[in-house]
């Protein structure tokens, strides 16, 4: 029912003028839109209580109000959304009948983005609406927090995409249209066979640091080096040659890919704040089958960026070569899929190639992988494509869901074999300590087995050998396929004062050890160095 003029106005004034007097340092998203085990970063403080300065009546022609924006938040600009078509339509008419031109405008979802000044020209007063802000929203950047030391501790791949999942899992793509929602498409000879239609919705140029950034990610999902080779990409520049764009751009971004028959969306880039529309694009393409896969984000924090954090998104990590977790990527329990993200051989600019590392190449392998179930001969739904994918991850790090890797690492061999019969792998998974383990303390390892094959394996011992000690054994009972286990075992983590260290190692075998047919997992060791 639509609102009282007078009331719309006080609503006007409480969140354009502030007279609530609240500011986010990071906004606190809407319940139920973020993905649960999601914490705030340590150290940051939800929201704190401000004075703010009384504005003007929003509703008043020729009074141009003097906003506070919060942070993260772009000055000089506002998203206004309406409740009906009838007041959509009649705000959009009052614009043009005032000589102004909305920044953008989502059709499907009635909303506008207005230059602040446009304020002072129209009464928003007469309607019934819900005021908002555009927040900045960017690739996730390059790791800055983590030491130089560890990076370089990493494994890259050096390898491209198509080499590294060594071929298609069901089909080629061919069919299937994956939206890239990044900052564009540049002309590359991996794409020559490639149908792409590009939409630009940025600001801003198309040159800069950041403009390769979405050829990089586009090239692992499709063309000669993709996953999904012929699969054809809609390419959704709402970054700039900066990597940076904002959250409404996101969102009309998803409607447009969704109206234009995207099956899947792919988003290496991220914000903190939470955005209503944002919110609403992304339930607006969930509604319609759409599967969105996004990247966790890079900053090293115990939460993810959005639209990751939404649960109608694939949120992704990412791993070494090693298989080991890439210390830069966000953490939180509520991750789907970890997937390769360390020296990913792209394509860039002036027809060449890169080495990609970050969440925002992880991301792309899972839509790309996604695109390839979707045009197997006899296709499974999206939602049946995406359990699919989730029944063969990895177990890795602490047993279960976990905030390092999440549900566990995509294995495309696992993939590949489901429908082999009686196949045997069964892997030592991890050795995992936690992480904040305190030297010269006792505490429990967790050491995790998981049956990588097709066949239920019964008997199978394991032995875990800590230091020069005798090896400690546990006989297992009956694993079925992707079925893991783990066992806890006491230590004593060396002090700092020491200069010891800690050294593990294990082996999974079962009475017929010669049919594995990766005999190269049943074995791991780690050292752990009381530096932490």
């Amino acid at each position: 029912m639509k609102i009282t003029r007078t009331l719309c106005i006080l609503l006007a004034v409480s969140f354009f003028g502030g007279v609530l007097g609240y500011r986010l340092f990071m906004k606190r998203p809407a319940e139920g839109s973020e993905k649960r085990g999601n914490q705030a970063p340590a150290g940051e403080t939800a929201a704190v209580t401000r004075s703010a300065p009384s504005g003007p009546v929003v509703g008043e022609i020729g009074n141009e109000p003097d906003l506070d924006y919060p942070p993260g938040a772009i000055s000089g600009e506002l998203t206004i959304q309406l409740n009906s078509r009838e007041d959509y339509e009649a705000l959009l008419q009052e614009l043009a009948n005032a000589g102004l031109s909305p920044l953008g405008r989502i059709d499907q979802l009635w909303a506008v983005r207005l230059p602040q000044r446009a304020l002072g020209k129209i009464n928003l007063g007469r309607y019934d609406l819900r005021p908002g802000y555009s927040y900045r929203i960017v690739q996730p950047p390059i790791p800055e927090r983590i030491a130089p030391e560890v990076l370089a501790s990493l494994r890259g791949f050096g390898a491209s995409a198509r080499a590294i999942t060594k071929g298609p899992l069901s089909g080629e793509g061919g069919g299937i249209r994956v939206a890239v929602l990044d900052s564009g498409v540049l002309e590359h000879p991996q794409f020559d066979d490639v149908d792409v239609t590009r939409l630009d919705l940025a600001d801003g140029g198309k040159t800069g640091p950041g403009a390769t950034h979405g050829t990089s990610v586009a090239s692992i999902i499709a063309g000669r080096e993709g996953i999904a080779p012929q699969a054809d990409l809609i390419s959704v520049r709402v970054l700039d040659g900066e990597g940076a764009g904002n959250s409404f751009q996101v969102a009309e971004g998803i409607i447009q890919a969704v109206d234009q028959g995207a099956q899947v969306i792919n988003m290496s880039l991220g914000v903190y704040e939470d955005s209503a529309l944002l919110r609403q694009a992304v339930r607006y393409a969930h509604d319609q089958g759409v599967v969105m896969v996004a990247a966790a984000g890079n900053d090293g924090f115990d939460r993810m960026s959005f639209p990751a954090a939404y649960s109608e998104v694939l949120a992704v990590t990412a791993v070494d070569a090693a298989g080991n977790h890439a210390r830069f990527p966000n953490q939180s329990t509520a991750i789907d899929f970890a997937a390769p993200g360390v020296g990913i051989l792209a394509a860039g600019e002036d027809e060449g190639t890169l080495l990609f590392s970050g969440t925002s190449a992880a991301a792309p392998f899972v839509t790309g992988s996604l695109a390839s179930l979707l045009s197997a001969e006899s296709p499974p739904t999206p939602e049946a494509a995406v359990k699919l994918l989730s029944s063969y991850l990895n177990e890795q790090g602490a047993a279960g869901s976990d905030p390092l890797y999440g549900a566990g690492v995509l294995d495309w061999d696992r993939l590949r074999e489901r429908s082999t019969p009686d196949l045997m792998d069964m892997a030592l998974a991890d050795i995992y300590l936690a992480g904040d383990t305190l030297p010269g303390t006792t505490t429990q390892i967790e050491v995790t087995v998981q049956n990588r094959g097709t066949k239920w394996v019964g008997g199978a011992e394991l032995e875990v050998l800590v230091g020069e000690d005798e090896p400690v054994r546990f006989t297992l009972s009956s694993l079925s396929p992707g079925q893991s286990t783990t066992r806890k075992i006491v230590v004593s983590v060396p002090s700092r004062e020491s200069d010891g260290e800690l050294n593990l190692a294990a082996r999974v075998h079962s009475k017929n050890s010669r049919e594995d047919i990766r005999p190269e997992n049943n074995l791991k060791a780690v050292r752990f160095r009381p530096s932490f």
